[in-house]
This record gives structure tokens, sequence and C-alpha cells, in this order.
């Protein structure tokens, strides 16, 4: 991932961050979500 080395690469670049933030994100939820559906079908077999 890009790293700035100071708060001027920050400014340069808001959009890289934007969208790392995002891809972040949506990392965490798609985790969340196929956790929950991987527990909900277990339940639903026994």
């Amino acid at each position: 991932m890009y790293v700035p080395l100071n708060l001027r690469s920050i400014e340069e670049h808001p959009v890289e961050i934007f969208f790392e933030t995002l891809l972040v994100l949506v990392c965490v939820g798609v985790l969340a979500f196929a956790g929950l559906t991987v527990k909900k079908l277990y339940q639903g077999q026994r």
C-alpha cells in the first residue's frame, strides 16, 4: 500500500488516500458479510 512519508504527500494525493480507505472498508465489509453468511448456513444445517 502507498504510505505517505510526510503531510505534503497527503495533500498532493487525496484521491489515493480516499480510494485506499474505501478499499479497506470494502474488504472489512465483505469479510463481515461472509462470516455472517457462513454462520447462518451452519445454523440452518443443524
